[in-house]
């Protein structure tokens, strides 16, 4: 083991003194034999401290968190939808393309000679031949009924202006081929020449024969040639039969220079 010399010793308690690092109950003078290797420990032990502080980090400043904006707030407090609900929502395109298949498209719009007609018809002729012609106390209208008894459009207007008076109880008339047999008057047909107007009486054969009965405006030009036609009489006079009726119409297609409809 080797000594030191006193006033080595001397120096470092000087120096240790003036650090402030000096042991309790050790003086600056004292003359305590110190091993070389304490002396060399003492210098490195008051540079572990120095050490520790310069190393030490800085304190990091924590960040106040930024205030939650109220769209923000308000989503993240609503409720959220339910598991189920995705399947309904998946299958509601599927639903309305279903759906609307089954609805039924509206009637094409009446206008013009055919509207005309089928306020005739409602107020006048529907009570006994059906609201949709389906017959009732009077004959089947709907479903070309209409058509295979009158298939003449001159004979459909002359029943109707002289009804069953214009036959008499028990004659046949319309058809005589008539599919199931003509028709025969059974008394219960009105003569409607003195209760309708002219235009009036046209435009309910007309609803009749193409609403009901399925004909088109194309085949029935001649009733609308006669309804547009100035010479049209205020009314027709019972009693008039289905040749005069015939020739009003041809000479009405042939002012307007319509082609006359097929019998």
């Amino acid at each position: 083991m080797t000594e030191i010399p006193e006033h080595l010793l001397e120096r470092s308690k000087a120096r240790r003194a003036a650090l402030g690092l000096l042991k309790e109950g050790e003086t600056a003078s004292s003359t305590t034999p110190v091993k070389a290797s304490d002396a060399a420990a003492t210098p490195a032990a008051a540079a572990a401290p120095a050490a520790r502080a310069a190393a030490a980090p800085a304190p990091v400043a924590i960040k106040a968190p930024e205030p939650v904006p109220p769209y923000v707030a308000a989503a993240l407090a609503r409720k959220k939808m339910p598991f189920w609900v995705v399947p309904i929502l998946l299958f509601l395109p599927i639903w309305m393309i279903l759906y609307v298949g089954t609805l039924e498209r509206p009637p094409a719009a009446t206008t013009g000679m055919l509207a005309a007609g089928a306020t005739e018809y409602s107020g006048k002729c529907a009570s006994c031949h059906g609201a949709a012609g389906g017959g009732g106390v009077g004959r089947q209208l709907n479903n070309g009924e209409v058509l295979a008894t009158f298939p003449n459009a001159a004979d459909h207007v002359w029943w109707v202006i002289n009804g069953s008076a214009g036959v008499g109880v028990g004659s046949p008339y319309g058809n005589p081929d008539r599919p199931g047999g003509q028709h025969v008057a059974a008394g219960g047909m009105a003569s409607w020449a003195a209760t309708l107007s002219a235009k009036d009486l046209l435009s309910a054969v007309y609803y009749e024969r193409i609403r009901l009965g399925g004909s088109t405006e194309e085949a029935e030009v001649g009733l609308k040639a006669l309804f547009d036609s100035p010479d049209l009489p205020a009314n027709f006079t019972a009693g008039m039969t289905a040749a005069d009726v015939a020739a009003l119409i041809s000479a009405a297609e042939t002012a307007a220079g319509v082609t006359p409809a097929a019998s």
